[in-house]
């Protein structure tokens, strides 16, 4: 697959495969990309994971596990006869939540040469063993969970992650070989998140957290933080969406008298960039555990390619893509006081939030075009292809 001997030219067609979510971000940027880099794009898809929005402790019981499985072996046979369908492809695409296709994808192929690119984003037990708790680190389960990631690793030709430091990660704790995994961050959907001024409006601050209240997005410090600043009738939160703790997070708000704290349902996606846009700051995400030390959260680069002035942890994933002070402001993570002293600083400074935003939107606008994503992303897929 190289041209005139030089650099591998990335393949034409490539097959997204598997029970992936496809109305998750990470699947419609890699699309989006595709397209940009001129990638025709065929899927062997069927729904699984996304027909249950929020995956509580219960979805992951043993009952549920069985159900799900024999689910997924009814879908599984309709995955082999879609791929028969579509014909020769140069490269598979697995996706998010994508680890069982994965070993499906392998044992298909089985002797085939042509490449399987997994962009699981997230291993299961980053997310069920260390952020959620799902299961104990050495439980049956836990056990269980790390063997099928480091299978499922294993089981592709190259791994597609969203930072350096979680490719990392993966490399420590998994020995997937460096070679197999590349780095692609993801940026923002520029379709729904676009750059415009701030709004002015009567009124106290605005701050704006929205998410899947997870652990990783440490929305109990987000809570701490509104009381301390509970004596400031010049700054009110919002906090959209739902997810594993927010029953325990409007107990605590309620509990701590937050009348200048709202909760509000979810709201629908191609409507969150007029929902950031009507916030003064944004909130990124403030956990404790090993993810939030990894990853960038989608919501800072959709707070950044809107202009609006982000406010989230301080970690070596963050420090790849933002500088503090410059398009970002970074904070202790899991430190309430330290998150009510960042929205005081902001809070206090139309021109500091006004330039944080400005130079957060340049960035987006810069390094995270579709065009050159696509070029990214074509280039990762040419070397996949180069290592088959």
């Amino acid at each position: 697959m190289s041209s005139g001997g030089g650099a591998p030219a990335p393949p034409r067609r490539v097959c997204f495969f598997g029970t992936y979510a496809r109305d998750y971000t990470v699947t419609a940027l890699l699309m989006q990309a595709c397209r940009a880099a001129g990638i025709a794009i065929v899927e062997c898809h069927r729904p699984l994971w996304e027909e249950t929005r929020h995956k509580e402790a219960a979805y992951f019981a043993p009952r549920s596990i069985v159900r799900l499985l024999r689910q997924y072996i009814a879908h599984a046979g309709a995955l082999v006869r879609q791929r028969r369908a579509v014909g020769p492809v140069l490269a598979y695409v697995v996706g998010f939540n994508g680890q069982l296709d994965c070993l499906l994808l392998r044992a298909v192929l089985r002797r085939q040469p042509t490449p399987i690119v997994f962009a699981p984003l997230i291993t299961l037990t980053e997310t069920l063993v260390d952020d959620r708790a799902v299961f104990r680190p050495h439980s049956l389960w836990g056990v269980a969970t790390r063997i099928l990631d480091r299978l499922t690793l294993s089981a592709a030709s190259h791994v597609l992650i969203d930072t350096a430091a979680h490719r990392q990660y993966l490399i420590d704790t998994f020995g997937v070989a460096p070679g197999r995994v590349s780095v692609w961050h993801l940026g923002a959907d520029t379709r729904v998140f676009t750059a415009r001024p701030p709004e002015t409006h009567d009124g106290p601050l605005r701050v704006l957290f929205y998410g899947s209240f997870l652990p990783l997005h440490g929305v109990r410090t987000v809570i701490d933080a509104a009381a301390l600043l509970q004596d400031d009738i010049n700054v009110e939160f919002v906090l959209v969406g739902d997810g594993p703790d927010h029953a325990a997070c409007v107990a605590a708000a309620r509990a701590a008298g937050l009348t200048r704290l709202h909760f509000r349902p979810w709201v629908p996606y191609d409507d969150l960039g007029n929902e950031v846009a009507r916030a003064d700051i944004c909130l990124g995400g403030f956990g404790a555990g090993v993810k939030t030390r990894i990853v960038i959260p989608n919501k800072v680069y959709q707070a950044a390619a809107v202009g609006r002035p982000v406010i989230t942890a301080d970690t070596p994933a963050m420090r790849e893509i933002f500088t503090h002070g410059e398009t970002v402001w970074l904070c202790a993570s899991n430190d309430p006081t330290a998150l009510a002293t960042a929205i005081r600083t902001l809070g206090g400074d139309v021109e500091l939030r006004a330039r944080l935003g400005r130079q957060a939107a340049t960035l987006l606008a810069e390094r995270f075009s579709a065009a050159t994503q696509g070029e990214r992303l074509a280039a990762i897929f040419a070397e996949a292809t180069r290592l088959r």
